[in-house]
């Protein structure tokens, strides 16, 4: 039995409610680059693609797909679909979809995602073609519903009032239909009885935004809570027994810092970044904050990334080669930065982020912590205001999902130029050969690890605490599916 706090009405096992660390930013899914506000609209909406029990991609809205030829992606499209406000889902909804978050003037924040699609046209009612000025391998993986543009909204809703009806009160065509949302206290969602995979079992879903650690376990051991996030290792054992169980998984997410050198400061000089990766014991703070789990990375990208390769290795820690190469940049007594960041975003940041500044600290780096609201994250992070190092945290299976991003000059996530590595990222993004892929992003992690943009740290585990009666699987991406979820 669930209690929401605040309704005075106790919920019977008809509903489940999510403790995430955050609100949604926003109830339009092409306006937005977050997790926690995906986990909510991916119950409203779906995606032409999905993802199966075992990390593969499957039909959802799209139920076939092929190539007429290298330039073109063709889909059938699943009939007989209506959005929630009776809207048909068709080709001409997928191409609207994806128009207005290819916009220039839209700024989706994660256009990088679908930017290699130039245009979609409709071949008939239920079939429609994304074409590309270039071969595209990962195009599947830029129309999976953690794409988030990805989501297919109804047209003519999408249009109203400037599209600022979308955003308050979403419309889809999933196995959730929007009822309220109360910010920062709670979203509500009902279960769409026509929902064309088949009613989901729970009757309804709330979602909570709880940024202390502390209090989101409370309310699970208490009742007000069916899912919570982000539980600490140390909290594991507790957790899983009796009323609660723990359910972990690997993620694709990463833990890294990133440096901004598009502004005249010291991480302009590449020594000083490559000292920053010196400096920073990373292998301490994986024992000692997440008690040794995750993945130690190397580069800024997941170890079950395509590309990723096994024998790269991460700066050793060693800070007198990090006082060495400050001396050496023309900082012997080092320097001030900012250090921006969310906190209670991912499981164990400020702590991660408190420990890191301790060690830039020991080789005279005073890192001057910020922590800054979600809402005002993204609004700083849309006017390209990420100053100093930060710590942003992404997710992603391929190069061209992170490096792309994170590193090609210009792109809304990028503080970051180097010509060469463009050339090498933009190239990646169309070779059909798997093994010419790897050779050419092998070359592009010689030059990230020399010119050191991030300094990489953990690929961290994604750690849930439930409810022992609900039946429920997390997936790797971090998106939380409750179209299967049961008592």
């Amino acid at each position: 039995m669930t209690l929401i706090a605040g309704s005075g009405l106790a919920q019977d096992n008809s509903t489940v409610v999510v403790a995430q660390a955050v609100d949604a930013y926003t109830m339009d899914p092409a306006k937005h680059s977050n997790f926690p506000t995906a986990n909510i609209l991916f119950q409203i909406y779906d995606g032409l693609i999905a993802e199966g029990e075992n990390g593969e991609l499957v039909p959802a809205l799209a139920e076939s797909w092929s190539n007429p030829d290298e330039l073109t992606w063709r889909f059938k499209l699943r009939e007989g679909v209506t959005f929630h406000n009776g809207e048909p889902f068709n080709a001409e909804a997928v191409k609207l979809s994806f128009e207005r978050a290819l916009d220039p003037e839209f700024k989706a924040p994660y256009f990088s995602r679908i930017s290699h699609i130039k245009a979609v046209e409709v071949v008939d009612e239920y079939t429609v073609d994304f074409k590309t000025e270039e071969p595209f391998p990962t195009m599947l993986l830029s129309l999976y519903e953690a794409s988030f543009p990805a989501l297919i909204v109804p047209p003519a809703y999408a249009k109203e009032n400037d599209g600022a009806s979308i955003a308050a009160h979403p419309v889809g065509t999933g196995p959730y239909k929007f009822v309220e949302w109360l910010k920062d206290e709670r979203v509500v969602l009902e279960a769409n009885p026509d929902y064309w995979g088949g009613k989901p079992a729970i009757d309804k879903v709330v979602f909570r935004p709880i940024a202390e650690t502390r209090t989101r376990i409370a309310e699970l051991t208490s009742g007000g809570a069916d899912i919570i996030v982000d539980v600490p290792p140390e909290d594991i054992a507790a957790l899983d027994g009796g009323d609660t169980k723990v359910s972990t998984i690997a993620s694709d997410s990463l833990y890294f810092l990133a440096f901004d050198t598009t502004r005249d400061t010291p991480l302009k000089d590449k020594r000083v970044r490559q000292a920053i990766n010196y400096a920073v014991d990373v292998d301490a703070i994986q024992a000692a904050l997440l008690n040794g789990m995750g993945t130690r990375i190397a580069l800024t990208l997941p170890t079950n990334a395509f590309a990723y390769d096994q024998a790269w290795k991460p700066y050793p820690y060693d800070p007198e080669k990090a006082k060495q190469l400050l001396a050496e940049a023309g900082y012997p007594e080092g320097f001030e930065i900012p250090f921006m960041s969310r906190k209670g975003r991912y499981m164990k940041d400020s702590e991660i982020i408190e420990a890191t500044a301790g060690f830039l600290a020991r080789v005279g780096i005073k890192a001057n912590i910020q922590y800054l609201e979600p809402g005002v994250w993204a609004q700083v992070s849309e006017r390209k205001g990420r100053e100093g190092i930060t710590f942003p945290g992404w997710a992603g299976r391929d190069p061209q999902l992170v490096w792309a991003p994170l590193l090609i000059t210009g792109q809304y996530q990028s503080y970051f130029s180097n010509p060469e590595l463009d050339e090498l990222l933009k190239a990646g993004a169309s070779i059909i050969d798997p093994e010419e892929r790897k050779a050419n992003y092998a070359k592009a992690a010689e030059i990230i690890k020399e010119e050191a943009p991030h300094l990489p740290m953990i690929q961290p585990p994604l750690i849930y605490a439930i409810d022992a009666k609900l039946n429920w699987t997390p997936r790797s991406d971090g998106i939380i599916d409750l179209r299967k979820a049961h008592f």
